[in-house]
């Protein structure tokens, strides 16, 4: 069956379980237009695909692939802090990177946020900020036919004093400085994206673009640390914040339902299998920043 040769040359060129699958999906839809369902149920190309993933399993990452409370550290320093004299390119890689640990969200799902009062909401006594994305997105998990669902992040001004460090780390003073930042900026002008390009080379933030920030944000934590020497071997991916953002509520005893939820996961199995982390060796330093927002829940030491 030529299907089948094909897809074994996919597997013999090295690519992923994952990707021929992908590939398998993308024809699926070539076959059906065309008449053949056939192709598309053939046991043949399952029983195939199955002994790939016999073959080349999924090599399942329990540990983190870099310092959480390292980067989160960064944050609460120059050239991140005092928000109100840090550069906008600089305002905008911490409001994105708490924001993306707060939300548990993907990077689409961040770039498809916009910033009219329709679409952001922060709550009067600045407890909270609830975001939409565009109507006209669809992440990975969502129908066709559902509409985006709304998503609250909580602040930590209800947790922690005006005057300590810890309010440093709050996603909500973040998003705020970042849109004072932008208000008056050329750059905004009609756009109607809540994350804009800091530059007037780019017509408007792409998920890339997300991926991008975050994972400078992430390498410049380490240069900011002269004394950090695990810099070489982090293998910096800005997805592993999802990973992050679910484990550390998971240890933190929220209910997997409401981790679910956050992550718009499916079925738990999503998370156990490529997401959940050991964050063990990480917890004495996440715990010594004070509270945290992660997966849309403030986390604070038991």
């Amino acid at each position: 069956m030529q299907l089948c040769v094909f897809l074994t040359s996919l597997h013999d060129e090295g690519l992923s379980v994952a990707t021929v699958k992908g590939y398998r999906a993308a024809l699926n839809t070539v076959f059906r237009a065309a008449g053949l369902p056939h192709l598309v149920s053939d046991p043949r190309v399952s029983d195939l695909i199955r002994a790939f993933g016999i073959e080349r399993p999924v090599a399942r990452h329990l540990f983190p692939a870099w310092d959480l409370p390292l980067v989160l550290r960064s944050l609460r320093i120059a050239p991140y802090e005092p928000l109100s004299d840090a550069l906008l390119q600089d305002v905008t890689k911490k409001s994105v990177f708490l924001l993306a640990l707060a939300s548990g969200k993907r990077r689409g799902e961040l770039a498809a946020l916009l910033a009219d009062s329709l679409h952001l909401q922060f709550a009067r006594d600045n407890s909270s900020v609830t975001l939409v994305p565009d109507v006209l997105f669809r992440s990975k998990t969502q129908r066709s036919h559902t509409a985006s669902t709304p998503w609250t992040v909580p602040a930590l001004a209800p947790f922690v004093g005006q005057d300590e460090p810890d309010r440093l780390m709050c996603p909500v003073r973040a998003l705020r400085w970042y849109l004072q930042k932008t208000s008056a900026n050329p750059l905004r002008g009609p756009r109607s994206q809540l994350f804009l390009p800091y530059t007037a080379r780019a017509a408007k933030t792409t998920p890339a673009m997300i991926s991008a920030w975050l994972c400078r944000t992430i390498w410049r934590a380490y240069t900011l640390d002269p004394g950090n020497t695990d810099s070489a071997n982090a293998r910096v991916t800005a997805h592993e914040i999802r990973a992050f953002a679910a484990s550390w509520s998971a240890f933190n005893h929220v209910p997997l339902e409401d981790v679910m939820r956050a992550a718009s996961w499916q079925n738990d199995t999503t998370f156990t299998t490529f997401y959940l982390r050991d964050l063990c060796h990480q917890t004495e330093g996440l715990y010594s920043l004070g509270p945290l927002v992660s997966g849309q829940q403030v986390i604070q030491r038991p």
